[in-house]
């Protein structure tokens, strides 16, 4: 009877600890993915980032086009690329933000914010005309300014 109850126990011990691995193996898993590019636009350096966070679902979305050279309030239309359908994230106007010109977004959850999936490969872009006159209203059919792969 003593060896009975020491294998069930040993037993429950070892199905408990394969549950909770596999639950929190896959409930708990983080995805982060980056996206970086360069290029010279109106003769400055300009510079797509973005940043996407996951953990059961989308949380985060950030991108910024940085060192971009349009007037300020100039509206720059930020775009994801997915299995090559694009769709617009948002629209963000080129403002002055800690001495450098950039037009930048932030998306988040816990804000009520609507947050697109993003798996690495997918392209981030940054849309608007080169010189004036720049679009008022621009979309993801402008002008492609930058755009950038989603990497682990």
């Amino acid at each position: 009877m003593n060896k009975k109850m020491r294998f069930a126990s040993l037993a429950m011990i070892l199905t408990m600890a394969v549950m909770g691995l596999t639950s929190t193996g896959f409930a708990d898993q983080k995805v982060e993915l980056k996206a970086r590019q360069n290029r010279r636009i109106n003769g400055f350096q300009a510079e797509l980032r973005g940043d996407y966070r996951e953990k059961s679902g989308p949380n985060r979305l950030n991108g910024e086009l940085g060192q971009i050279n349009v007037p300020l309030g100039t509206p720059v239309a930020f775009c994801l690329v997915h299995s090559g359908v694009s769709s617009l994230v948002t629209v963000a106007d080129v403002a002055r933000i800690g001495g450098e010109v950039q037009a930048q977004f932030e998306l988040e959850a816990e804000h009520g914010d609507s947050i697109p999936k993003v798996v690495a490969g997918d392209l981030l872009q940054a849309h608007q005309s080169l010189k004036a006159p720049f679009n008022p209203n621009p979309t993801c059919s402008d002008v492609l300014l930058l755009s950038a792969p989603f990497l682990k």
